[in-house]
């Protein structure tokens, strides 16, 4: 499960933001990760990596100097829809960041063979063209609509159809506007990551809604609760929020991409287990 908070300014002025993006990626904790790193065989890009065998390069969110970020969250299903001899859906982001496709033509193809997934949704952005609008678009197989484009402003994903979130995506998209809202511009740059990592470890459960349990359906009570939060922490399940990456470009096409990953899964709610990964860099022509 993950969640994926987004804010895009198509005229931030010099000083402004053009994108603010949140991920969290909640996962297995003995899954093993590769850390935050510009790939050495694609060193245009950056992204964490799944080194699971037979799914090793796959990743949850990648992003490219060129201004291509795509990210992947899982759609919530009963345990009986899901098949273990699909194909891995972490290609989906790769394969988008590695081309020089558009993210809703590249969504459009996906569409003819999305039933060789689980359930997911993939999102798109395409920031090449930084000074102009950007192109956002998502598309999930948990649904039988087309690929969809947004405009700028505030967007939430979760793990479930975006028209249909959860309630702490609904939450969580309050917090991260008003955030975004109070440090507009890059004087507060370090004081706006702060406090979005904050939001990412905020542990208070929600109601469990009949959209959350229909999609959980089998599931014990006690893990959709805790599923509920926007920090999810499971360790009797070896599972929980154990990755949260900030993506900030400005006005001036500057990027920050910072990672906290955890270390120490026996004690995930505590700062100093949470190691973190920085590389800043400006966006380039797609040429």
């Amino acid at each position: 499960m993950c969640l994926l908070f987004v804010y895009i300014n198509t005229a931030p002025g010099p000083k402004g933001y053009h994108l603010v993006l949140i991920n969290v990626r909640d996962e297995i904790y003995d899954r093993p990760t590769a850390k935050a790193m510009f790939w050495e065989k694609e060193p245009n890009i950056i992204s964490g990596r799944d080194l699971q065998p037979g799914k090793e390069g796959g990743t949850w969110l990648a992003m490219n100097k060129n201004g291509k970020i795509s990210a992947l969250l899982n759609i919530l299903q009963p345990d009986h829809e899901i098949s273990p001899n699909k194909k891995g859906r972490g290609f989906l982001v790769v394969d988008y960041v590695k081309n020089n496709q558009d993210g809703l033509s590249y969504l459009q193809e996906i569409c003819d063979h999305c039933d060789e997934y689980n359930g997911f949704l993939l999102v798109t952005l395409d920031l090449r063209k930084w000074t102009n609008d950007v192109l956002l678009s998502y598309f999930t197989n948990g649904s039988n609509e087309k690929p969809t484009s947004l405009s700028s402003g505030i967007h939430a994903f979760g793990n479930s159809h975006p028209n249909k979130p959860w309630q702490k995506v609904a939450e969580g998209r309050q917090q991260f506007e008003k955030i975004v809202n109070e440090h507009p511009t890059v004087e507060s740059r370090e004081k706006l990551l702060e406090e979005l990592f904050e939001l990412l470890m905020d542990d208070r459960c929600y109601p469990v809604d009949k959209q959350m349990k229909k999609q959980g359906f089998g599931k014990s009570e006690n893990f959709l609760q805790k599923l509920s939060a926007i920090f999810v922490y499971l360790p009797e399940y070896c599972y929980g929020s154990r990755c949260h990456t900030a993506i900030v470009v400005d006005g001036t096409g500057r990027v920050d991409y910072v990672e906290r990953s955890l270390k120490d899964f026996t004690n995930a709610k505590e700062p100093d287990q949470w190691s973190e990964v920085r590389e800043t860099f400006y966006l380039t022509s797609s040429g």
